[in-house]
């Protein structure tokens, strides 16, 4: 069975446990011999066999303590506290232990008086519990961080992939719709031998699909080219509704650049069409304005029609603007906003978004 730890992961806690283990050893026997260095004092061969036998025993519990620590650490909370500390300090005893066992040993060969074990015993246990207490709680400190890190790590993959699925359901959940109204007008201009138009239609329905599908539906693309786009479409629908469709696209070149979510306008000029051009028998103008001020990017698409009937400005039931409102939040969060009014003969919605010349997957780097 596979782990669910990543390698590097494991790796990572290895490491750390080995410095600590190291650096605490390093030190503890620096401060037991700091004393005697200070003074000048030479150490008998005993002694250092002493200091070398206690950090190499204190190498091997550390070792053991960290992978009690390990296998605990899926444990509840308190569990894991209790099962470290007691781990902590049953090898603190029994490291005491030793070492007072070599130390009486070493009483007898340099003949020295007599000590009972016992005293040398409890007179050196302290260190050894302070020291094994305090690597269990850095260690577990350290670990418990790292886990929480990871965590972290998994949870923000886990929302970025169900934003890129969310982004693709809403990218995508027009299209079905748009395809039939285009495939419905293609039949009846061939039905009214309209032949010639609705070659052309097919052809526009084709490109238009084309650039549709091949686009990601999580990514951002430049102004010039979302407007490129939504030209194609209202091409699409010049073809089937004639002189009753007028177009007028309004963008300062310095904004061209601008990154927008891919295919954002078109479910708003859908609206346009479909509420505003379908009913009327007069011409309408349906209109898309780009400006931008202290950071933010405005895009405006407003027709001259009828308000849509259906589509309550106050509240964005449309699934054209309801569509374009998720997918905004998807992108931005709070950053974005989306604000639909009716006028006194029209209609316009206008979406407010940060004004970013690169990608966002590249300023996140």
């Amino acid at each position: 069975m596979r782990s669910i730890v990543p390698e590097q992961f494991r790796r990572r806690e290895f490491l750390i446990a080995a410095l600590l283990t190291v650096l605490l050893w390093a030190v503890a026997l620096l401060l037991w011999c700091a004393r005697d260095l200070v003074s000048g004092t030479v150490f008998p061969w005993p002694y250092k066999r002493l200091l070398i036998e206690t950090f190499v025993l204190g190498m091997v519990f550390s070792a053991v303590l960290a992978a009690a620590i390990g296998l605990c650490r899926r444990l509840p909370r308190q569990a894991m506290v209790a099962v470290a500390a007691v781990a902590a300090i049953g090898i603190a005893l029994l490291h005491g232990f030793i070492d007072a066992q070599s130390i009486a040993a070493i009483n007898v060969e340099l003949r020295l008086p007599p000590t009972p074990l016992i005293e040398i015993f409890y007179r050196g246990l302290m260190p050894f519990v302070l020291i094994y207490g305090l690597y269990a709680t850095a260690l577990g400190l350290m670990l418990s961080e790292m886990t929480v890190r990871e965590s972290e790590r998994r949870l923000v993959e886990a929302r970025h992939a169900t934003q890129q699925a969310q982004l693709a359901a809403l990218r995508f959940q027009l299209n079905p719709h748009f395809l039939f109204n285009t495939l419905n007008a293609i039949s009846s201009l061939i039905v009214t031998r309209r032949n010639e138009e609705a070659e052309r239609m097919t052809m526009k329905l084709s490109e238009f699909l084309r650039l549709s599908l091949e686009a990601d539906p999580d990514a951002e693309v430049m102004l010039d080219e979302e407007l490129g786009n939504t030209q194609s479409y209202l091409e699409i629908e010049a073809v089937r509704f004639g002189d009753r469709l007028k177009t007028e696209f309004e963008c300062p070149a310095e904004l061209l650049g601008a990154w927008v979510p891919s295919f954002l306008l078109q479910p708003l000029v859908e609206n346009s069409v479909k509420y505003a051009v379908a009913p009327s028998r007069k011409p309408v103008l349906l209109s898309v304005r780009a400006s931008a001020a202290q950071g933010t990017l405005r895009l405006v698409v407003e027709d001259s029609g009828r308000q849509g009937v259906g589509l309550a400005p106050a509240t964005g039931t449309g699934l054209g603007l309801d569509n374009v409102r998720k997918r905004l939040a998807a992108f931005y969060g709070a950053q974005a906003s989306v604000e639909a009014q009716a006028k006194g003969r029209g209609f316009a919605v206008q979406l407010a978004l940060p004004l970013r010349y690169a990608r966002m997957q590249q300023a996140a780097e």
